[in-house]
């Protein structure tokens, strides 16, 4: 079964552009991670971020938290609070 993580990210206000600059320069290596089939970023509130990413399975999704977490390590200085990510099975069309 597939999976879908998403990460829920409060960045500081006025840093929206170095964010989208952050998530550009590490585009390439997201979309290498083993097993990730997409990802893409949502604006989901003022000052707020949703990262999705579909992955193949939960064991992959599982697998790309510490490079999640070393990815958020470097974006610590943009952020409001401590980024939220989850994992859920999924069906994907």
């Amino acid at each position: 079964m597939a999976a879908i993580s998403r990460t829920v990210i409060k960045i500081k206000p006025g840093k929206d552009t170095e964010v989208e600059d952050y998530i550009d320069q590490k585009a390439n290596e997201i979309s290498s991670i083993l097993g990730i089939k997409n990802w893409g970023v949502i604006y989901t509130g003022e000052n707020e971020l949703t990262v999705v990413a579909v992955y193949e399975n939960r064991e992959d999704a599982e697998k790309a938290t510490a490079f999640v977490n070393e990815v958020m390590a470097d974006f610590v200085p943009l952020v409001a609070e401590q980024p939220v990510r989850k994992i859920f099975d999924a069906r994907w069309h």
